[in-house]
């Protein structure tokens, strides 16, 4: 039910916004996180802030989860003031990009405990978390689901059930973030080729939007990160970095090939090397505009 009392743990780019989406829409609200400037708006705009997660799921039915880190998610699930010790918690609802292994792991410890679990990994990025038109990938015991379903409809557009399966929500968020990752790497070195090349970007971005190469890069970061010069939009590239090794590994141990998402995490950790892990993602094509080769006569047939 939408009016029960929930709780939200992980109040970053992501998570400050759907909170304060849930608190717009008239949830009671208990609020967890490390940073007193993360909990300060939460709590000027009516949350309720206490001290640990175990004291959030002391206070909620549902708790939303969405964190920086394997360890994050770890610690807040099962540590010693995890929410698994949670007093009043029915139903756990991790929101972050983990990878299978680390949702088994909470489920099954959580499962145990008698707690509802869920694993919604969500896609669309700050500014619809912030206006609630995410795309959630819900995966767990439909029971949990049903719970929590019009909750998640506060919060995202679209809500997709895809398995009782805790863990199948990772697989999909993770080849939905890699097709991201690559369409966004393709229009970044294709900028800084037109813009080597003395094509203005605006220009080279309007013929991208009006023309086969059109994608979320093109009609919404471009415009925002890039053309003002702010490179703010995709947070971090640590998680960039995680969610694409994240996918070889999956692939990996299912023996799966795959043909472009290697050269997509080799070129973040290029990135990275050069001084941008910790930078927006973004600043990639600062990155790639600042490399140079020799010109070549040689063609490729």
């Amino acid at each position: 039910m939408a009016n029960k009392h929930v709780g939200f743990i992980g109040l970053g780019n992501m998570g400050g916004g759907m909170a304060l989406r849930l608190l717009e829409r008239g949830v009671q609200l208990t609020v967890y996180d490390r940073r007193a400037e993360a909990v300060d708006p939460l709590r000027k705009a009516g949350a309720a802030a206490v001290n640990s997660p175990r004291e959030v799921a002391d206070a909620a039915d549902i708790v939303f989860a969405s964190l920086p880190s394997l360890d994050a998610s770890m610690a807040v699930a099962l540590g010693s003031d995890g929410v698994v010790h949670g007093k009043a918690i029915k139903v756990y609802v991790e929101t972050s990009t983990l990878g299978t292994t680390t949702v088994a792991a909470i489920d099954k410890d959580l499962s145990a405990a008698g707690k509802g679990f869920l694993g919604v990994p969500v896609s669309g990025g700050p500014l619809r978390a912030r206006d609630g038109t995410l795309s959630a990938l819900a995966s767990g015991a439909k029971p949990a689901f049903d719970i929590v379903r019009a909750t998640l409809d506060l919060i995202a557009t679209n809500v997709f059930y895809l398995s009782e399966q805790a863990d199948a929500s990772q697989i999909a968020k993770l080849i939905n973030n890699h097709v991201s990752s690559a369409g966004r790497l393709a229009v970044l070195e294709g900028l800084a080729m037109a813009e080597k090349s003395g094509i203005d970007l605006k220009v080279m971005n309007d013929v991208f939007n009006t023309s086969s190469g059109r994608n979320y890069t093109t009609t919404h970061k471009v415009p925002a990160a890039i053309l003002t010069g702010s490179f703010a939009y995709n947070g971090p590239l640590t998680i960039a970095l995680k969610d694409e090794a994240l996918l070889l590994e999956e692939a990996a141990r299912r023996g799966i090939p795959l043909w472009i998402a290697p050269h997509v995490l080799e070129t973040f950790r290029e990135a990275a090397a050069a001084g941008y892990r910790d930078k927006d993602g973004m600043r990639v094509y600062q990155y790639m505009h600042s490399q140079t080769c020799e010109p070549s006569d040689d063609i490729p047939k």
